[in-house]
């Protein structure tokens, strides 16, 4: 089914600024970021209409991403079968209904359950819109597109709460009433949105075999332990957006403007140092960037509680928007090389789905907290969960050189020899070479031979015929590897054992050895521990920057 449909895929380099469907798509990103964060400034407003705590207030967020935690694969599989439009236009159309009930609700049951209803209508759009974005476009078109999405959503993040606050200010309803203009934007994607068509003779889809492919792409320690801080970065997150305007209320009595600046304030931060994650990269890793988010959510965390007056909120603020604006753009781009693999479509909704669950858990954990221990707790709790993540991110990524998971061959050069092949016919013999009556053999294929061509000096490497696994680094005394890569420009950045290619007698796959400097394939950072299929023409550099880059190729 996955590759009859990726045949389908246009591989033109469309003008995406002349494209209505690229508009169309970001239409619904912006629709699928209004819902969860529009109406936060306005929470402690909510609290006092409903006449409800502080920890049942916060369901309203709780609520609201339950349905994405659960049901978020259901739709990928949905929009697999059936077609992405299929499932698009009935979400919008839920979303706008659970909107327009949470916002006219007169009890805080029915307005809770609008926000289920509007987390339904919700849970399909995040990873409806990049797979559509992937259907549509290809090569550096998708990169732009993908790009310039991402920067939608930190410019939303950055905008919709200081609407909510204005809105709040008027009355709080006015902050969930503008989830109806997805009902004109369901009718735009029926009339305009123009996808490729799904081949007629496509493979009929079967669940056990899509089960089994995504969690084979998952079932890696390396992978959980990514997934697990992808998890633990939204929690936080969510739970900052949702108990600040509660602190803020409680310690300076601010209104739901002042609210929406606050959390305006940090998504800026987040968006400037996105921009500036280009430098970053090149002198730390993005896993050592996610490691260091962690140590910034800490002590953001910790100083919240115990600022003395309103203005100096903005220091721990800037910190958490420093500390998303480095971690949530790290680890999807390394989630990008994994979505890459052939179970890309299970694999992706896996990913939003374990989103979804960070974003319930933070109010749901922060509400329990505030209960028993008040709202400041919330954040020292937080604080703590910040390092207990940092420890256990850290031990899931931690690579042993050696552990290697097949045998490792050392490739032995056979001597040159200068003497001349004789004859096995002696002089004398009444029968020349050519002539004699040699009894006939079948011939031999040859296997193909892999190779890796360097970009700066053309020269290549081949790989041996039949292996196992080998290690490309540098050879040192005690320790030679079969891919020595010590005489090459810019060897600098390699380590002794930077990383390995398998052979399995069909394909060949490569994972990073927990480099120093990072191994990439067409430059999106490999996860250390990973292997990763190699096909023809794939770009493999080691270090950033393609500071030594080759091509894998087969002869």
């Amino acid at each position: 089914m996955t590759n009859a449909r990726m045949q389908s895929q246009p591989k033109s380099t469309t003008n995406i600024f002349k494209d209505k469907n690229f508009y169309i798509v970001n239409l619904v990103t912006v629709i699928g970021i209004l819902g969860g964060t529009l109406y936060a400034p306005a929470l402690p407003t909510i609290q006092q209409f409903f006449k409800v705590t502080e920890a049942e207030a916060s369901w309203t967020s709780t609520i609201f991403q339950v349905p994405g935690a659960i049901i978020t694969p259901i739709f990928g599989i949905l929009a697999d079968i059936l077609g992405r439009k299929q499932v698009l236009i009935p979400s919008l159309l839920v979303f706008a209904l659970g909107g327009a009930v949470s916002g006219l609700a007169s009890n805080f049951t029915a307005h809770l359950g609008g926000r289920l209803l509007q987390g339904v209508g919700a849970a399909s759009l995040e990873p409806l819109q990049l797979t559509v974005i992937g259907d549509l476009y290809r090569g550096r078109t998708l990169g732009t597109a993908m790009a310039l999405n991402a920067g939608l959503i930190g410019m939303s993040g950055a905008i919709f709460p200081l609407i909510g606050g204005i809105l709040g200010g008027f009355d709080w309803r006015y902050t969930f009433l503008p989830a109806l203009l997805a009902i004109p934007l369901a009718f735009l994607v029926l009339v305009t949105l123009r996808l490729p068509r799904r081949p007629q003779n496509a493979e009929k889809f079967e669940l056990k075999s899509y089960v089994q492919s995504t969690w084979s792409s998952i079932n890696n320690r390396h992978v959980l332990g990514l997934l697990f801080a992808v998890m633990s970065l939204f929690l936080l997150q969510t739970l900052c957006l949702t108990f600040i305007p509660f602190l803020a209320v409680d310690k300076f009595r601010t209104s739901e403007a002042l609210n929406g600046i606050l959390l305006t304030s940090m998504s800026i931060a987040l968006a400037l140092v996105a921009a500036q994650l280009g430098r970053l990269t090149q002198n730390l890793s993005e896993i050592k960037l996610i490691k260091l988010s962690f140590i910034l959510f800490a002590a953001a965390l910790l100083i919240l509680p115990i600022v003395p007056n309103f203005w100096l909120l903005f220091i721990p603020l800037f910190l958490l928007g420093a500390a998303q604006g480095i971690a949530l753009p790290s680890s999807q781009a390394l989630l990008a090389g994994l979505s890459a693999q052939e179970s890309r479509a299970g694999f992706m909704a896996v990913n939003t789905s374990i989103m979804s669950w960070g974003q319930t858990l933070g109010p749901f954990l922060g509400s329990i907290a505030v209960r028993f221990w008040g709202i400041q707790s919330v954040f020292f709790a937080s604080a703590v969960f910040s390092l207990i993540s940092f420890a256990l991110f850290n031990y899931f990524l931690t690579t042993k050189v050696f552990d290697f998971t097949a045998k490792t061959i050392q490739l032995q050069v056979p001597p040159v020899s200068n003497e001349q092949p004789t004859s096995p016919f002696p002089p004398t013999s009444p029968f020349p070479p050519t002539s004699f009556p040699l009894p006939a053999s079948p011939t031999i294929l040859q296997q193909p031979i892999a190779q890796l061509l360097h970009v700066g000096t053309n020269r290549a490497i081949e790989l041996p015929e039949h292996f196992q696994v080998i290690n490309i680094g540098k050879s040192s005394d005690r320790l030679i590897s079969e891919v020595d890569l010590s005489d090459f420009p810019n060897s600098g950045v390699i380590s002794r054992v930077h990383a390995q290619i398998r052979y399995d007698g069909e394909n060949y796959y490569i994972q990073d050895l927990n480099s120093s400097n990072g191994t990439f394939i067409n430059k999106y950072p490999l996860i250390p521990g990973v292997w990763y299929k190699l096909k023809p023409g794939l770009h493999i550099s080691f270090g950033r920057r393609d500071a030594i880059a080759f091509m894998f190729a087969i002869d």
